[in-house]
């Protein structure tokens, strides 16, 4: 692995929110940082991301995660043909576009699989050298609180119809991608939660023939976070010393919200740590204030 100051990153979901935040903190370091943006000029004003994109410290690769080639070549990109390996992947996707509104199903977002299908490519393309315990980047995919019954249980009552009505299709995809990746990680999956619906992830498995999938139980280094509801407030994490402001565990934690750029916080300390990263790897993680 290469040293925390020097870390190649491929960002999926970066234009914004965590992914853009924790690129940020990330490229502070030394890093090299791959964006997969659908439209590249959303960085045209950025003058902290135009900084390193004249150092060369960033590639901006446009491009859509839904579509396979599209991932095949951003990792190309990343990876300078297969000459530098990537160290951390974070797959940060959530809403994209414009999201509709069902009066019976909530927010609904298209494709309703959206995280789901990015994940599958994003599999599915690694290049070869990704393919051992030594040699696999540390994948970081972010998901949420209330993403299955049991979660939604943990959180604070007033916020489950939030996770159970308003929000629950993206909740759904989420759900397929932590489907994705019990699966490819040979993860033990609650066998009191339901298999994710058809139009998220295919209930009969056709989706591990895909050409490139790893087989199921082989993927390793993967760190699925649970951010309790995302608020757009200050990283109290860099206000105080010591102990970091928010909570983290295995499983779930409860709490009301926590920033993103908390949440980003955390994603850099771990990823840059081999100490946290072992702490934390092939596990559920949720975060919250």
């Amino acid at each position: 692995m290469s040293s925390a100051n020097n870390l190649n990153v491929l960002v999926l979901g970066g234009s914004r929110h965590i992914g853009y935040h924790a690129a940020l903190r990330l490229l502070g370091t030394g890093a090299t940082v791959t964006f997969l943006l659908r439209n590249p000029s959303c960085f045209d004003s950025d003058t902290e991301i135009q900084k390193y994109v004249s150092s060369k410290n960033v590639n901006l690769v446009k491009g859509d995660a839904t579509v396979r080639s599209d991932v095949q070549n951003v990792w190309d990109v990343a990876t300078a043909g297969g000459e530098s390996p990537v160290h951390v992947v974070l797959c940060t996707i959530g809403f994209s576009g414009s999201p509709s509104f069902n009066i019976l199903k909530g927010v609904q977002i298209s494709p309703p699989n959206l995280l789901t299908l990015s994940l599958l490519n994003l599999f599915s393309t690694m290049p070869p050298s990704t393919s051992s315990d030594t040699t696999s980047p540390k994948f970081v995919i972010i998901s949420a609180t209330g993403v299955n019954q049991k979660s939604r249980a943990a959180a604070p009552i007033l916020l489950r119809p939030l996770y159970s009505y308003a929000i629950q299709g993206p909740l759904q995809d989420k759900h397929g991608a932590e489907r994705v990746v019990s699966v490819l990680g040979g993860w033990n999956w609650d066998s009191d939660i339901p298999e994710p619906e058809d139009q998220i992830l295919d209930r009969a498995g056709k989706w591990l023939e895909t050409e490139g999938m790893p087989k199921a139980g082989t993927l390793k280094n993967v760190v699925v976070v649970r951010p309790a509801l995302l608020d757009d407030g200050e990283c109290r994490a860099d206000k105080v010393t010591g102990k970091a402001p928010y909570r983290v565990g295995e499983g779930e934690v409860g709490g009301w919200s926590v920033s993103r750029k908390d949440v980003a916080h955390f994603v850099v300390e771990m990823v840059r740590s081999e100490a946290k990263w072992d702490a934390y790897k092939d596990r559920q993680i949720s975060i919250a204030y």
